[in-house]
């Protein structure tokens, strides 16, 4: 921990878009006196694969001063699994992201291999919808009726993302040796609330509903900021379940 109390916080972003997913919450965060990271990972417009992404981790973490509670979002649960067993990592936090195992990947644990029918694939990339229509149709879906608007500005800053990380087995799985907290969007239009349930109990004991959509910190950055705190300083450690350790 740093003088304060606080380890640092680093956060992993998901498919399609960047670490400005996070603003909102990185300001939240620092008007508290957090040190945040917000990673930006080179699979977003390109077609290199989860290591590459990995490697971006491990070189944030090689680079902390202090101990880290790291927090992938999404597709970020991919690469946090394969770069989170280090010695500076004290958690893990996934949020409605894919906690998985060793072999599995993104695409096999949804829908056991075959692609989804909303993927638009062109070299080696895949969009987030079809086209510019279906995919603010999806985002918008995710938001609350209020909010709904800004499907049209946040389609326009979603770029296409590797296939091969959405495709390719992880090979490095940290949840078996670090505390991993798991929190579970329980209105999620994304990644279903029950898929998540089924990765979260094979990961963590620590398992935390929250009435939100696919992307909590951008619906309620300071209320999400205050779980993070709670996970950050005063959660319990999270032992792996009996499924993780065997």
């Amino acid at each position: 921990m740093t003088a304060n109390n606080k380890p640092r916080l680093v956060l992993v972003h998901g498919a399609w878009v960047g670490p400005w997913e996070f603003d909102p919450l990185v300001s939240v965060l620092r008007e508290r006196g957090w040190a945040v990271d917000a990673l930006s990972l080179p699979s977003v417009g390109a077609t290199g694969g989860i290591d590459e992404d990995a490697a971006v981790i491990t070189a944030a973490l090689d680079a902390s001063p202090e101990p880290v509670v790291l927090i992938g979002h999404s597709y970020g649960g991919i690469p946090v699994t394969v770069a989170g067993d280090h010695p500076k990592v004290e958690r893990i936090v996934y949020v409605a992201a894919f906690a998985l195992d060793e072999g599995e990947s993104a695409s096999g644990s949804m829908t056991g291999g075959v692609l989804p029918e909303w993927w638009g694939i062109a070299d080696g990339m895949v969009s987030m919808g079809r086209s510019r229509e279906e995919r603010v149709a999806m985002i918008a879906a995710d938001l609350p009726p209020e909010a709904a608007p800004v499907a049209e500005q946040l389609a326009d800053l979603f770029r296409p993302h590797s296939m091969r990380t959405l495709t390719d087995p992880v090979t490095r799985v940290a949840w078996r040796n670090k505390p991993s907290t798991y929190v579970l969007t329980e209105r999620d239009g994304v990644l279903p609330p029950a898929f998540q349930q089924s990765l979260a109990v094979r990961v963590t004991d620590d398992i935390i509903p929250i009435p939100h959509g696919h992307a909590p910190f951008q619906e309620d950055p300071a209320g999400f900021a205050d779980l993070l705190e709670r996970i950050a300083l005063s959660a319990p450690v999270a032992t792996p379940t009996t499924g993780a350790n065997s």
